[in-house]
């Protein structure tokens, strides 16, 4: 809630403050591809030895924004966090070898406050509501289990912004969703319409 509540007075100074470059209203798209990393460990895994998860996989992001101030944005987003493999041993009678995935998507609306510190570069936070789609499964020499998890959530994140062109640009951000476990670092283009 904390969180909240500082990104409430960092949109307020924004709109606020007379300084920051005025940017007229448009739209806007982009898309990105980056890394996530897992924050989990084989030692996560309370019913397996020896086990071992692979932390980090590729990620990428489609978008679409309306910049309506200088300052803000309502951002419309799809979110691919990658899949996460693991492999252990069961610890009880038998120690069967047991291997599996993890598979975690999003999409959303997130308000974006944006700090425009010239009429080309900004740097931005966002929070926002998520619909996240989680896959694990599981396989053993016998037996295969899998399921499909969806639940709500708060995304948020920070990153920066040059637009190079008129209507071209680049972007750096971190992004995470509340309820899964994944850091995402992406970088991608940005096109003004």
């Amino acid at each position: 809630m904390k969180n909240l509540h500082r990104i409430g007075i960092l949109a307020a100074a924004l709109a606020a403050s007379p300084a920051f470059a005025q940017v007229a209203p448009h739209w806007y798209a982009g898309v990105g591809a980056g890394i996530g990393n897992l924050n989990a460990s084989g030692s996560d895994l309370t019913n397996l030895s020896n086990a071992n998860i692979d932390d980090s996989d590729k990620t990428y992001t489609v978008r679409l924004g309306y910049r309506f101030h200088p300052n803000f944005a309502v951002e419309a987003g799809y979110y691919d966090f990658g899949k996460y493999t693991f492999s252990g041993n069961t610890t009880g009678p038998g120690n069967t070898d047991v291997s599996g995935s993890f598979k975690a998507k999003s999409y959303g609306l997130s308000f974006v406050a944006l700090a425009p510190l010239s009429d080309q570069f900004d740097i931005y936070g966002r929070v926002g509501y998520a619909r996240s789609e989680l896959k694990p499964n599981a396989n053993t020499d016998n037996f295969t289990a899998s399921r499909e998890d969806k639940q709500n959530e708060l995304t948020y994140g920070v990153g920066a912004r040059w637009m190079f062109a008129k209507s071209f640009g680049v972007f750096g951000e971190w992004v995470k969703n509340d309820k899964i476990e994944i850091d995402s670092y992406m970088v991608g283009v940005d096109f003004r319409f």
